[in-house]
């Protein structure tokens, strides 16, 4: 128990360090206000009981000196009394703090998976990043500023990267699945799951054909395409020409994507990680699976029950 609560206070000092772990943090205030304070009640309960019993069956002279003894230490040291009780509330605060990541070894493969609340582009490793099939750069008229693939565009735009020129020269001996004129921009259309590694300043980054474009700017992928294209992503990244030691994936189709409004956050997570196994049974994708979960998209997540769910999810039959 004890290192329990040791290692869970140093995954609340990591919570504090990422703007996203207390954004997500925040979401969840009143939570952590409740549940802080019913333990230190509960605390307290626990201590004027226990005091009570003391006094109801020590001998009498013993139980009036503490009785005495009490107040006396509250009023004579009544700041340090104070600071008890505030240092008694903080822990309570950092017991309680809503845990922003899980981490899982398995132990077949050993291979790391983590989860947790945090920015894709600022993690360390490969990061990938869900586009449409067109590998399209248009913001605003094609690509939202506020999805992934725009904040990617934007950052490329930050640093005078050209990006287009770069995806070019990445696709140019991979056939496109088709043509489509209708569309706008960028009019070729590759097979869901096609990957497009790019590298920014030494950064890795690798773009991955995830949504079909329709001709009238709208996105789309069917639950079925969704997992077809996942095995066939981790199937590419096991390239050894695109393998990379740490691979940093965000939750898929969580924004601006045509997907079953039943298909929530935790079943595509799931279904990230049971056919990463499935692939990583068969080929080595990468030491270490990060999958960031932006604090918008994980509202009611419980981090701490993930180990667990994903120990039972790399055991399964692949799909």
């Amino acid at each position: 128990m004890q290192r329990n609560l040791v290692y869970h206070l140093y995954q609340t000092i990591l919570a504090m360090d990422n703007s996203g772990k207390r954004k997500y943090v925040m979401r969840h205030w009143k939570r952590l206000a409740w549940h802080s304070m019913r333990d230190f009640l509960q605390w307290a309960v626990l201590v004027i009981t226990v005091v009570g019993s003391l006094i109801a069956f020590l001998p009498t002279n013993q139980a009036v000196w503490l009785k005495v003894a009490i107040p006396y230490f509250i009023t004579a040291y009544f700041p340090i009394f104070c600071l008890i009780i505030i240092l008694i509330l903080v822990l309570a605060v950092l017991i309680n703090w809503p845990r922003t990541r899980a981490v899982y070894k398995d132990k077949q493969t050993d291979i790391w998976v983590i989860i947790e609340c945090c920015d894709i582009l600022k993690q360390e490793g490969l990061k990938v990043i869900h586009t449409v099939d067109t590998f399209d750069t248009d913001l605003e008229r094609i690509i939202s500023p506020k999805s992934l693939h725009g904040a990617f565009l934007q950052l490329c735009k930050q640093k005078n990267i050209a990006v287009e020129e770069l995806i070019d020269a990445a696709l140019e001996d991979v056939n496109p699945l088709q043509t489509n004129m209708d569309l706008p921009g960028r009019q070729e259309q590759y097979a869901l799951g096609t990957l497009c590694p790019i590298q920014i300043e030494n950064d890795p980054f690798c773009c991955v054909a995830f949504t079909r474009l329709q001709p009238n700017g709208t996105i789309q992928i069917s639950k079925e395409e969704y997992i077809t294209c996942l095995k066939k992503m981790w199937y590419n990244l096991s390239d050894p020409r695109r393998r990379n030691d740490i691979v940093n994936v965000a939750v898929m189709g969580n924004k601006f994507v045509d997907l079953p409004s039943e298909f929530s956050t935790e079943q595509k997570i799931d279904l990230m990680i049971q056919t990463f196994f499935a692939v990583a049974r068969e080929k080595n994708c990468c030491r270490v699976l990060r999958i960031c979960v932006h604090p918008d998209n994980a509202p009611d997540i419980d981090f701490q029950k993930y180990p667990v769910i994903i120990e039972h999810l790399a055991k399964r039959p692949a799909i």
